[in-house]
């Protein structure tokens, strides 16, 4: 599928979530991707810049979901599980961890490419937790 076509789907698949009241996972429209530096740990981390609605749409998910654990996938394996303790406004989202060497650019170029699926979902609640 060609990127703009996935692009629509992207956007036609977080409408319909937004719609859901986010019952669904969440697919997130990457405007860029990049390789950084985090200043705080000085380790190297993914930067997702989310499209103005895909930021606006994640703002929402993130409102509804404060005190919940959320599984952030890329490509369908989950890279990190915070626990949302604020609302993400800001339309970007740092993703650290354990990589293998060159495992942070070949997600860029994939992402990039419009290769690759980026989604975030609330974890249903245990019992008695």
């Amino acid at each position: 599928m060609n990127s703009p076509a996935r692009l629509i789907a992207a956007v036609a698949i977080l409408l319909l979530a937004c719609g859901l009241a986010m019952a669904e996972p969440l697919t997130l429209a990457i405007a860029k991707a990049a390789v950084v530096s985090d200043q705080a740990s000085g380790q190297m981390v993914l930067s997702l810049k989310m499209t103005a609605d895909s930021a606006k749409a994640f703002a929402d998910f993130t409102r509804v979901n404060i005190g919940k654990v959320v599984d952030l996938s890329i490509d369908g394996a989950v890279v990190m599980s915070p626990r949302l303790m604020e609302p993400i406004i800001g339309g970007e989202i740092m993703v650290g961890g354990t990589f293998a060497p060159g495992e942070l650019e070949r997600i860029v170029e994939k992402i990039s490419s419009g290769g690759v699926s980026v989604t975030v979902d609330a974890r249903a609640e245990q019992p008695g937790g």
